[in-house]
């Protein structure tokens, strides 16, 4: 179950109204934070941690709205270009499975939020 609604959504990218996809990039988004957060004890019934968890959400789909990358097949992508479609992916040397996938603002409302203990998981 997402963290966070279509309304919810709609709140935080208006004017701009949700994606057409918008319940499935916050499940997507949901998934995101469940795998930084795995291994973490925290209370999923307290308000606070509900309320927290609903701002990551949103701010998650926005980044994979702005990414215009629901699915991260781009995420190892060093480069691209769309006139003659020109493409280069990164080998193991260059970074490969370092790409965030959660957005630095939706980790920055968990770790700052201080209902989640130890760390927050961001990269790879």
């Amino acid at each position: 179950m997402a963290y966070a609604t279509v309304s919810d959504l709609e709140a935080w990218l208006a004017p701009e109204p949700a994606p057409e996809n918008a319940a499935r990039l916050l499940e997507r988004a949901s998934t995101a934070i469940d795998r930084a957060l795995y291994g973490l004890a925290y209370d999923r019934d307290d308000p606070e941690t509900l309320a927290v968890l609903r701002a990551a959400c949103v701010q998650q789909v926005h980044w994979l709205i702005e990414r215009d990358d629901e699915t991260g097949a781009n995420n190892d992508l060093q480069s691209m270009s769309t006139g003659s479609r020109s493409f280069t992916r990164r080998t193991v040397g260059q970074g490969a499975g370092s790409t965030p996938r959660l957005a630095e603002s939706a980790a920055d409302v968990l770790k700052t939020s201080g209902c989640f203990h130890r760390f927050v998981w961001v990269e790879g």
